[in-house]
């Protein structure tokens, strides 16, 4: 399904996921595109943003400011909002967790309320894997479950989307993506393992983890997102491809596509363990979208563009 023409608020759009969405959905001139901005980012990652940002409407603010997100909502008569602004990285909501539910959980309900007063044709609140704790093919009739800080915040926020939903009968769509990659400068294993490479260090393994994650390249997901907002859907949606993999695995794996010949990687033990799920993946749900990249081409397309963009 092709990208219907529309005006789109994205929160959290300097982030990783929304900036591919913003990328994405600028290239059309017919949209209107608005995007929340809370940070200037700087370094590399602005090489990326710059290639969109001149082309959207951009509003300085937070997601916990109602004011502001209803003036937004009805000054540029928004269509569709896709909300991305997180506490995404699980490192950094253990050593915040105040701010972590703040962002996470007030920021998703006052994004909704906002919504519902401005009468916002549709809205996609971006979910995850980790609401289902440590299972092995979660369904979406799974229900969210307590775990650890940033697990449990993006369940909260889960389920005030459903309720908003099933409440005020909004047209609310709740996607629950797998772990998610491609360009992207946050302290994750692929962003991590590529930056490693290019700076011609041997990449590390962690000793003894047996820990196994699905994962789903960032274009991918975009184009799943894109066809759930343009589609009669509302509800929970479980976005995932049929890639599992270990960390060595992963690890190897871009040594290999990276033809990174040179390299090989390095067994460390962590220094002290950390509080994450170990074994994790979703059965897929079946809404007309199918994935495009195998992990070994979306691994070859993120090399390409860490080394277009910087790192």
């Amino acid at each position: 399904m092709g990208i219907i023409l529309t005006n789109v608020l994205i929160t959290g759009a300097t982030g990783f996921i929304g900036s591919h969405l913003a990328h994405r959905l600028s290239k059309d001139k017919s949209n209107t595109i608005v995007i929340l901005v809370r940070d200037c980012k700087t370094g590399p990652w602005l090489n990326w943003l710059k290639e969109f940002l001149s082309k959207t409407f951009r509003v300085r603010g937070d997601i916990l400011n109602l004011k502001l997100l209803t003036r937004v909502l009805v000054q540029y008569e928004i269509e569709q909002v896709y909300h991305f602004a997180a506490q995404a990285i699980v490192k950094k909501a253990l050593k915040d967790p105040i701010n972590t539910y703040e962002i996470n959980v007030m920021g998703t309900l006052n994004l909704l309320e906002a919504c519902r007063q401005a009468e916002v044709d549709k809205v996609l609140i971006q979910s995850t894997d980790k609401v289902y704790g440590e299972k092995l093919a979660a369904n979406p009739e799974d229900p969210p479950i307590a775990g650890g800080i940033y697990e449990t915040s993006k369940a909260c926020a889960d389920l005030i989307a459903q309720s908003y939903m099933k409440t005020y009968e909004m047209n609310i769509v709740i996607p629950r993506s797998c772990n998610v990659y491609g360009y992207d400068l946050s302290p994750r294993i692929i962003p991590n393992t590529i930056r490693q490479c290019l700076r011609h260090q041997d990449p590390i393994i962690f000793k003894g983890e047996k820990t196994m994650r699905q994962y789903i390249y960032v274009e991918d997901l975009v184009d799943a997102l894109i066809h759930l907002m343009n589609g009669d859907y509302t509800g929970v949606f479980n976005v995932a491809t049929h890639d599992v993999f270990k960390q060595e695995e992963v690890v190897k794996t871009i040594l290999r596509v990276g033809n990174f010949k040179h390299l090989k990687p390095r067994y460390v033990e962590r220094e002290k363990p950390i509080k994450e799920i170990k074994m994790q993946s979703m059965i897929p749900s079946d809404f007309g979208w199918e994935p495009r990249y195998t992990f070994e081409k979306g691994i070859k397309e993120t090399i390409q563009k860490f080394k277009k963009y910087g790192f």
